[in-house]
């Protein structure tokens, strides 16, 4: 009876125990989940404005390097059949290059001179859009940033402008502009169901949103005034712009139409004056992201505590007979480990033995057995000397036995060995000891490698580096001659099969409706198939460092290598001549490579190109701010990347080094020899 009531009690506090536990658990987690919802959602909603903002800027610096381009100008002050040729050569490049609608050139008047899209339907050649703030703000030396609704493509876009100025002048003779798509920008937002993303301008029109129905859409009801105002300035099209339907109730919260209530951030947007960023979250979903985990918890957390209680006793019986086990456990783990060791010591490819404080052989490897053409038994337990030659034996009694039992080590020893068939082989040798209780060298191990055969590895090195030279050289022609091909005769060839298409099209206007819509299609598909062979021409070997030269084409690289990163990436430089072509395209290559390795590898905010010439030497330097890595691991790490910059670099009698700290960053130097084109 009482050990059934003791029970009973006993019992009872476990289950008080396991309630109170739970219950203390269930308030404990719901708070915690509470407060990781609410950080999780402003860290998503710093990640998303962050990348709004990147997206609605990235093309500041490239419509600058555009703007600042010889073609530009010329087409501007002599508009001759080769300057357009040339402009428009380079608004391709430009437009490829970074992924956007279209880049274009506008003269003082603001009228379309040449344009990305000259070949398109809707073509901005000859279309005059004086009329945009974006051409009112950079004609007058401002550079703009505008976002609007095309009035000839009916698609929304960021403008990006930047006067044009003649040398030494300061009075815009005409302005560049690069349009960016906002489908693009939607695309690339991470938004969960139950988010929605706002951008609206001063006067409340959603421009941007996940929400598509919202599209155009105002955030208040507009006034007659108000109206006429957008009307007149054609940014959003010809209207209507009706209301949502959203109530705000202070800055946090906000009703729709249908009762729905949300949580509401907002902030304005940097570089647009007027335009905000808003985030919607519905309420009910964080509602049920934060109880549903509750639920399913507070169950399994009672009964794992009860659970708990009863196997505490069973786990102290397991204990004990655990640690014998795991005792066990290690001792076979020791056996196995010391049967690896031994296989692999005589199984791996390299001369290894061990000698006692006598100098005699306790072991060999296979290998060394292999190589000196003796058994096993013939060798063990005789001096190590007796194979050597009699100047290697001198050298070993005198010299190195003597230290290395003193210190337990060796490194790189020069010995010359005698094979059983009387062949003499060359090796170098290094060594540890195993030591004793007392700290003394009781017994080696030692490792020889065979390097009898160096002088034909030198031979090979050389040989392999001319054909390094020469696999480059030819690489680089290849690359060259298939962008050419690429782009003159194919792209030739595309562009008189469109003409065509468009002929067709054009004849076949008032005939059969299936003849038309097969000709657009056809318009469509070549057109597509003209920006791929671009892109691939491009990316074999891009057409600016062969035209325009090196520091165009490190302009154009470290844009677009910005814009594909978002790592900031400065390109400075001084006066620096035509260059050779293969010390262009080495310092061309080497950027390549040095800037992927910082996409891959650094962790960089910020990265510096620098190029100059003193009139020997072309000096180019890539510095990040990245992760940087000890240097002294540098030779075992180094991948094919860094090999390959070393290789160009020798091969034009250069150098390339590198400097590195950890926390530090990375430098990269590369000088060559200045050799300059003839004439130049």
């Amino acid at each position: 009876m009482r050990l059934r009531l003791i029970i009973f009690v006993l019992s009872l506090l476990a289950f008080l125990s396991a309630s109170t536990g739970g219950y203390l658990y269930y308030a404990s987690l719901r708070r915690a989940a509470f407060k990781e919802a609410e950080r999780q959602s402003n860290t998503h909603i710093e990640l998303i404005k962050k990348n709004l903002s990147s997206f609605l800027s990235e093309n500041i610096k490239p419509v600058k390097a555009l703007a600042g381009m010889e073609e530009m100008l010329e087409m501007l002050v002599r508009p001759k059949r080769e300057a357009l040729i040339k402009a428009n050569a380079a608004l391709d490049l430009f437009k490829a290059s970074l992924g956007v609608d279209v880049c274009y050139l506008m003269n003082h008047a603001g009228t379309t001179v040449a344009s990305s899209n000259r070949n398109a339907p809707d073509s901005f050649v000859g279309k005059n859009f004086a009329f945009r703030p974006y051409f009112q703000q950079a004609i007058h030396s401002a550079p703009s940033t505008y976002l609007a609704l095309g009035t000839t493509s009916h698609k929304r876009g960021v403008y990006f402008s930047f006067p044009v100025f003649e040398k030494g002048e300061d009075i815009p003779i005409g302005l560049v502009v690069i349009k960016a798509s906002i489908d693009q920008i939607e695309k690339k937002l991470s938004l969960s169901g139950d988010e929605m993303i706002l951008v609206t301008s001063p006067s409340g029109i959603i421009f941007i949103t996940n929400k598509s129905e919202w599209l155009f859409h105002t955030l208040h009801e507009l006034s007659r005034e108000d109206t006429q105002r957008l009307v007149r300035s054609r940014q959003f099209g010809k209207g209507p712009w009706p209301w949502t339907g959203l109530h705000f109730e202070g800055d946090t919260s906000a009703r729709d139409a249908e009762g729905n209530r949300y949580i509401v951030h907002s902030a304005d947007i940097e570089n647009y004056q007027g335009w905000r960023f808003l985030h919607l979250r519905d309420e009910q979903a964080i509602s049920e992201l934060v109880s549903a985990p509750f639920t399913k918890a507070a169950g399994p957390v009672v009964l794992a505590l009860c659970v708990l209680i009863g196997l505490s006793v069973f786990v102290l019986y397991r204990k004990a007979s655990g640690e014998i086990l795991q005792r066990k456990a290690a001792e076979k783990a020791l056996r196995d480990s010391e049967v690896r060791y031994r296989t692999l010591y005589h199984h791996t490819p390299a001369m290894l033995h061990s000698i006692d404080r006598e100098g005699r052989l306790v072991s060999v490897s296979d290998y060394w057995s292999e190589v000196m053409g003796y058994s096993k038994k013939e060798v063990i337990g005789k001096p190590l000397v007796d194979f050597l030659t009699p100047e290697s034996r001198e050298y070993a009694e005198q010299v190195v036995f003597p230290q290395f039992f003193k210190t337990g080590y060796c490194k790189d020893i020069p010995y010359r060995f005698k094979k059983k068939g009387g062949e003499v082989i060359d090796i170098v040798l290094s060594a540890i000891s195993d030591r004793n209780t007392a700290g003394q060298a009781e017994r080696s191990l030692a490792v020889s490698i065979d390097v009898t055969d160096i002088k034909e590895l030198k031979k090979a090195q050389h040989q392999l580096r001319r054909l390094s030279a020469s696999i480059m050289t030819n690489q680089e022609k290849e690359r060259a001659y298939l962008a050419r091909e690429l782009h003159d005769e194919l792209g030739q060839v595309l562009t008189a099969l469109r003409m065509d298409a468009i002929w067709f099209q054009e004849r076949l206007q008032g005939a059969e409706d299936d003849g038309v819509e097969r000709a657009q299609a056809m318009c469509g598909l070549i057109d597509k198939t003209i920006e791929e062979v671009r892109l691939m021409a491009i990316r074999l070997r891009p057409g600016v460092l062969d035209h325009l030269g090196l520091v165009a084409a490190l302009e154009w690289y470290t844009a677009d290598f910005e814009r594909r990163t978002d790592v900031s990436c400065v390109f400075e430089h001084t006066h620096v001549p035509d260059t050779d072509e293969r010390v262009a395209t080495a310092a061309y290559r080497i950027t390549q490579e040095a800037l992927t390795n910082v996409a891959r590898h650094a962790l960089a905010k910020h990265v510096t190109v620098n190029l100059q010439a003193d009139g020997k030497r072309l000096l180019l330097t890539i510095i990040d701010d990245g992760i940087g890595f000890d240097m002294a691991i540098l030779e075992d790490a180094e991948g094919l990347g860094v090999a390959g910059m070393r290789e160009r670099a020798a091969l034009l009698g250069g150098e390339l080094e590198m400097d590195a700290s950890p926390g530090k960053g990375t430098t990269v130097y590369f000088r060559v020899p200045l050799t300059t084109k003839a004439g130049t």
